[in-house]
C-alpha cells in the first residue's frame, strides 16, 4: 500500500444528520470526520435535513451550506439539503423518507465530487445512495455499519439494492455483530469488511475528580450512584434499570436522555437531555454505568463511560463482544431484572472489584481512541480503492 500524502484524494460523508452544540445528533458522525480531517484529509459533508421535522419540532432550518472546524482548526464544508420526511411511509417498496432524501443528496455530491473523490456512506440506507452516485461516476465507496439492526431492505426494493451493490468498495463494521449480518443478508463478503469498533475522543470524554464533580453537582459524597446514558425506549432498557434500581435499593441515580418511557425509581438525581460537552462531568459522578440495551451496532454510551473510568455493566449479547472483558464489565441478560440487579448490588458492595474494573475500563478505553480509529479507517480505504 502507497503511503497515504494529504490532499491525495478527499473524502465525501453521506450522513443522515450532523450535530451542532444546540443539536447534538450524530456526534460520533463527526468525530470521525473531524480526526479524518486532522489527519490531512479533505472532508466534505452531505447530510439532508427534513423540512417537515422542521415545522413540527419548530425549528429552524440550518444553512444549506456551512463550515464547521476541527478542535485543530481544519476546516469541514457542511451542506444540508432539504428534503420531504413522511416518517414510516412506503410506496413501491421504497420508504418514502429515504427516496426523498436520495433525491436531494444525489445532486449535491454529484456536484461536490471530484475524480479524486471517496464516498462514504454511514449506515447501509446512505450507502447505498452513496454507491448509486459512485457507480455512476466510477468513485470508490465504501459503508460504515453501525445499525443496531440492519434495514436497508425496508427502505429499498430489492432491484435497487442488487443493482448498486457491486459499486460498494469495501464495508466499515463497528463490531463482528454487524459484518455477519452483512455476511448474512449478503450484502458484503468478509473479504470486503474490516472491523473497527466505535470510538471515543478523549477530549471530550476522559477522568476527572468525583470528589469534585459530585460537589459541582450538588451530589452526595458518600451516595453509591449509578449512571445511564441513551434513548428512555424499551430497547435501551431505562425501565427494566429503573425496575431493577428499586429492588436493590439505597441507590442514587443519573438518567441522560430522552424518550417516551420514563423513569420512576427512587433516588434519581438527574433525569433529561443534556449538551454533550456536559455528559463527562455527570458520567464522572457516578460508581457505575449500567445500559441493559437490546440491541446496538457498537455503543457509543458504554466507550464514553469507560473513558471516564466507570465499571459497565450491560448485555451479554455478541454486539459487546468488541468492546467489553471480564476485567471491565458484568455482562447480564438484559431482559433479566435479577440479573440487573445482582449485578449493581455486587459492584455497590466490593468496593476492591470495583476500583478494579475502574482501572481496567479506563485502560480499554486508551485502546477505543478516536485517533486511532480513524488511521485504521484510512488504510483500509487506501487498500481496497488500491491509493
Amino acid at each position: 500500500m502507497k503511503k497515504s500524502v494529504a490532499g491525495d484524494y478527499d473524502v465525501i460523508f453521506i450522513a443522515e444528520a450532523y450535530p451542532t452544540d444546540d443539536d447534538p445528533v450524530f456526534t460520533f458522525v463527526r468525530q470521525l470526520v473531524c480526526a479524518t480531517a486532522d489527519k490531512g484529509v479533505k472532508c466534505t459533508v452531505v447530510a439532508p435535513q427534513s423540512m417537515t421535522k422542521s415545522i413540527l419540532r419548530s425549528k429552524m432550518l440550518r444553512p444549506y451550506h456551512w463550515v464547521d472546524k476541527t478542535g485543530l482548526g481544519n476546516e469541514i464544508d457542511v451542506y444540508q439539503p432539504r428534503y420531504l420526511s413522511f416518517s414510516n411511509i412506503r410506496l413501491f417498496c421504497y420508504q418514502l423518507s429515504d427516496y426523498f432524501a436520495m433525491l436531494s443528496i444525489i445532486p449535491a455530491v454529484k456536484k461536490l465530487a471530484g475524480k479524486n473523490t471517496i464516498l462514504y456512506g454511514h449506515f447501509w440506507h446512505r450507502g447505498l445512495i452513496a454507491a448509486r452516485v459512485g457507480k455512476e461516476k466510477d468513485l470508490p465507496v465504501f459503508i460504515a455499519c453501525g445499525e443496531a439492526e440492519i434495514s436497508v431492505q425496508k427502505s429499498f426494493p430489492g432491484t435497487f439494492i442488487e443493482k448498486y451493490l457491486d459499486a460498494v468498495t469495501g464495508v466499515i463494521c463497528a463490531s463482528k455483530k454487524n459484518m455477519d449480518e452483512c455476511t448474512e443478508n449478503r450484502l458484503a463478503s468478509a473479504k470486503d469488511c474490516i472491523v473497527v469498533p466505535n470510538a471515543i475522543d478523549s477530549n471530550v470524554f476522559y477522568r476527572e475528580d468525583k470528589t469534585a464533580q459530585r460537589e459541582r453537582l450538588g451530589f452526595g459524597r458518600d451516595d453509591f450512584i449509578v449512571a445511564f446514558t441513551g434513548g428512555f425506549i424499551e430497547r435501551k432498557g431505562v425501565l427494566r434499570l429503573s425496575k431493577s434500581i428499586d429492588m436493590v435499593g439505597g441507590i442514587k441515580t443519573i438518567f441522560i436522555g430522552d424518550g417516551n418511557q420514563r423513569p420512576d425509581c427512587d433516588g434519581i438525581l438527574f433525569c433529561g437531555k443534556l449538551p454533550h460537552k456536559e455528559i463527562v462531568h455527570y458520567l464522572n459522578s457516578a460508581d457505575v454505568f449500567v445500559l441493559p440495551t437490546l440491541a446496538e451496532g457498537c455503543c457509543n454510551a458504554i466507550i464514553e463511560a469507560m473513558a471516564c473510568g466507570l465499571p459497565i455493566i450491560s448485555s451479554n449479547l455478541p454486539f459487546n463482544d468488541d468492546i467489553l472483558n471480564d476485567d471491565c464489565s458484568i455482562r447480564v441478560d438484559p431482559t433479566d431484572c435479577n440479573e440487573i440487579a445482582a449485578a449493581i448490588r455486587q459492584l455497590k458492595h466490593n468496593k476492591e472489584l470495583r476500583s478494579n474494573m475502574s482501572n481496567a475500563a479506563y485502560e480499554r478505553s486508551k485502546e477505543l481512541e478516536i485517533t486511532k480509529r480513524a488511521t485504521r479507517i484510512l488504510r483500509f480505504i487506501e487498500e481496497k480503492a488500491q491509493l
